[in-house]
């Protein structure tokens, strides 16, 4: 299967099993890559890595339809699919809208939708690795697309944009629609960077 099929799948249905296929066909295009290339291939390898483990973990957790109905919190759909292509496209104002709240409304709807709670300690600890994680990572990417702003403001913005998923108010469905989101737009965005999307 090639790539951009694997992507639209990570994008649309994202299991363990499509991101093990994507790392495959990374690693296929790290292979006479240029320096700028692999670089971002590696990124986006890492990431890929990451979303794996954290998917992994919660569908340990969970009942085969317990995961899929989680999992279809990540389904972007067609409509969500061009504009997050669209805002991959504009480059250095990605991170500007992402900072600032792209997420926000997804955590809004979300919020109102109930699921089993039980499990919801259980997995508080996978959400934190994941966000600590993205912290880092959206941090490097800050640097890259934004370097004249100010550490304590990129600090606050993506603090501002993870805190949700490190509240224990927060609902389990809402903290992996924001987690599964970033990790998405963040493998988007390395993709991109190599040229491959």
């Amino acid at each position: 299967m090639d790539l951009e099929s694997i992507l639209h799948r990570v994008l649309q249905e994202p299991t363990p099993e499509v991101l093990w296929e994507l790392q495959g066909a990374l690693r296929v295009r790290t292979a006479g890559a240029s320096e700028g290339e692999a670089r971002a291939l590696s990124h986006a390898l890492e990431a890929t890595g990451e979303f794996y483990l954290y998917l992994s973990e919660l569908q340990s957790k969970t009942t085969a339809r317990e995961f899929s109905e989680l999992a279809s919190l990540l389904d972007i759909g067609a409509v969500g699919l061009v504009a997050l292509e669209n805002v991959v496209a504009e480059g250095e104002k990605l991170w500007e809208k992402v900072l600032l709240g792209g997420v926000g409304e997804s955590l809004m709807v979300l919020a109102s939708r109930q699921y089993i709670k039980a499990w919801a300690q259980e997995t508080e600890l996978v959400h934190r690795r994941a966000a600590w994680y993205l912290f880092g990572a959206l941090w490097r990417l800050s640097l890259e697309y934004q370097p004249d702003l100010a550490a304590e403001r990129r600090q606050a913005l993506i603090q501002a944009l993870l805190v949700p998923s490190l509240e224990a108010e927060t609902p389990v469905p809402a903290k992996i629609a924001l987690l599964g989101r970033l990790f998405q737009v963040l493998l988007l965005t390395h993709v991109s960077r190599a040229g491959l999307y």
